[in-house]
């Protein structure tokens, strides 16, 4: 909240020196009608806050002079049974009923409002009257600050909760005294306690519930249509509350302030008299007229979503005190005490109660036992996924450093002596179907092929495993100068080095004849009438052009074959012609 500009205070010194003080009533009073308060008050009732002294007591003494029956809502008991009874006397009206109500404790005013409209079945007029200005921050058992517990909420829960009766009333009506101070501040929703206030300012304060009370007038007007709502100002009048509340301001302006009798009127004309009504509900009096509620370029005006953030507010609280309040903490203790109790006979503790449920695996909450087989078997598919990766990672290389040195396993011969250098050369079968090269050529030299195999099935070492027949039984020329049809090789004691350096001992270009390896394909391209035979032989002998290859693509199979002489190669070789032709 804000301090009130120096603009504000000089405009509103001015207009209240001259319409606030003695001499602006008696200028304003020239208007009055005199008729206007000459009304029968007998049988409606009244309720008056702060009616024991100051403008209450003038208020609710017109209105006993008139016959309306009082009701007084007084915090200081002695006092309000001595207005009482002063109002009594001057008026010869004992309608007046007490009240002893503290307003600056909602919570009693709640009770106190709950119990007269239970009790009455009849309200014709509630007059808030009561106000104070208190210089100190002080703050209830709920946190409410005692100046708006007075001004402000206590007006919100008379007016919330007498309203069904009001309504039901014959011309009923609310009236607010207010006061001009409030036309030197703006509406401050936010800070309603007044906590950001440094230094606290009870004026300040004052002024800021007086403005309050306004704005609560006109949002009560334009929502409850069946009563009348205002509010008023009773202009810079002479009373205890000023003397005690605003010392300086009274020494200053004695003289000139307007009697607690002069203060009422307006409050008096607005609850009796029908000229009242003649005016919309929710306007803002001063001096039987309604007048503004701003004073001019002074930037106090607020915006509707203000004034409902206010209103909502301050019904919070109203629903705060309307909830009962627990304030014994052994009776606190003592509920709380149960609820734990009987957990601790079937679940001693929880962490027990965790641990336990291992052991048993009859936990008592459902969760529990979903979530452990998750964490349990987590792990098992883990190691059985991790072990073939680290275990097979070697195996694929182990077998690759034996062939070079010595036979590899039984199990991975066939995957890794293709590697060999003996058998890079049968690549080539794989692509091409050449076993039907082999079927022909197989049937000259069976016996061979029988010798062969019978060395073969005496190594130890050998697998008889349904593999492609292999390429054994060409003639000399083809073993010592082509190409190794078949892509298996026979697993024998020598090792592959052996092998090829017996084979190169054994087998040279310059043994052979050059026409009769030259001849050999004129006489296929020749002879040959089956369109396979052209097409596979020359492939067979493209191979034999160039010398280096006939040493390295001798198949390893022919490495256990005895040397021959020369002329038994030249012999064979005439043979393997003779065979093609």
């Amino acid at each position: 909240m804000s301090a009130s500009s120096w603009y504000r205070r000089y405009v509103w010194n001015y207009k209240g020196n001259r319409e606030y003080t003695k001499s602006g009533y008696d200028y304003a009073k020239t208007r009055f009608v005199a008729d206007d308060l000459e009304v029968d008050c007998s049988d409606r009732h009244y309720i008056i806050t702060g009616c024991n002294s100051g403008i209450g007591f003038e208020i609710g003494r017109e209105v006993a002079r008139r016959g309306g029956v009082l009701h007084m809502v007084c915090r200081n008991f002695e006092a309000a049974k001595k207005a009482r009874s002063d109002i009594i006397t001057t008026t010869g009206n004992d309608k007046i009923h007490l009240h002893t109500v503290d307003l600056s404790r909602p919570r009693d005013v709640l009770a106190w409002a709950r119990d007269f409209a239970a009790s009455h079945d009849k309200l014709n007029v509630l007059i808030n009257n009561a106000g104070c200005m208190v210089h100190e921050r002080q703050l209830d058992a709920d946190g409410i600050e005692n100046n708006f517990a007075v001004n402000t909420l206590a007006v919100h829960i008379l007016v919330v909760t007498l309203l069904p009766l009001l309504e039901r009333s014959e011309d009923a009506r609310v009236i607010n005294v207010s006061s001009a101070g409030m036309l030197c501040v703006k509406l401050d929703p936010h800070d309603l306690m007044h906590e950001n206030l440094e230094p606290f300012d009870g004026r300040l304060v004052y002024s800021q519930n007086k403005r309050q009370q306004v704005v609560m007038a006109l949002w009560y007007a334009q929502r409850y249509d069946k009563v009348h709502f205002s509010s008023m100002h009773p202009g810079w009048a002479d009373t205890v509350a000023v003397r005690t509340s605003i010392p300086q301001f009274y020494e200053m302006m004695k003289d000139s302030l307007r009697t607690a009798a002069e203060g009422a009127d307006t409050a008096v004309w607005l609850a009796i008299s029908k000229a009242a009504l003649k005016h919309p509900s929710g306007l803002f009096f001063q001096d039987r007229e309604p007048v503004s509620v701003h004073l001019p370029l002074a930037w106090t005006k607020s915006s509707i979503e203000d004034e409902n953030l206010f209103m909502a507010k301050v019904q919070d609280l109203f629903q705060t005190i309307s909830t009962p309040r627990t304030e014994a903490p052994a009776e606190s203790q003592a509920t709380a005490t149960p609820v734990h109790e009987p957990p601790s006979p079937t679940e001693p503790k929880p962490e027990e109660a965790a641990a336990e449920e291992p052991k048993t695996a009859a936990a008592p909450k459902p969760e529990e036992p979903v979530e452990e087989p998750k964490t349990a078997a987590a792990p098992k598919p883990e190691e059985p996924v991790e072990e073939p990766k680290t275990a097979a990672a070697p195996k694929p290389e182990e077998p690759v450093e034996e062939t070079k040195s010595s036979p590899a396993p039984k199990h991975e011969e066939p995957v890794e002596e293709p590697k060999t250098p003996a058998a890079l050369n049968t690549e080539e079968p794989h692509n091409a179907p050449e076993p039907k090269l082999d079927e022909p050529v197989e049937e000259p030299h069976k016996q061979e092929e029988k010798d062969i195999n019978s060395e073969e099935a005496k190594s130890p070492d050998v697998q008889t495993e349904p593999v492609r027949p292999a390429v054994t039984t060409l003639p000399a020329m083809v073993a010592c100068e082509g190409p190794a049809v078949s892509t298996t090789t026979t697993n024998t004691v020598e090792s592959t080095d052996e092998i090829l350096s017996n084979l190169t001992d054994k087998c040279s270009l310059e043994d052979e004849p050059r026409a009769a390896v030259e001849d050999i394909p004129l006489v296929v391209a020749e002879e040959t009438s089956s369109a396979d035979e052209i097409e596979e032989v020359p492939a067979a002998a493209a191979e034999k052009k160039t010398p280096s290859a006939e040493t390295e693509d001798v198949p390893g199979v022919l490495a256990d074959k005895k040397p021959v002489d020369e002329a038994e190669k030249i012999a064979e070789v005439a043979g393997g012609q003779s065979a093609l032709e």
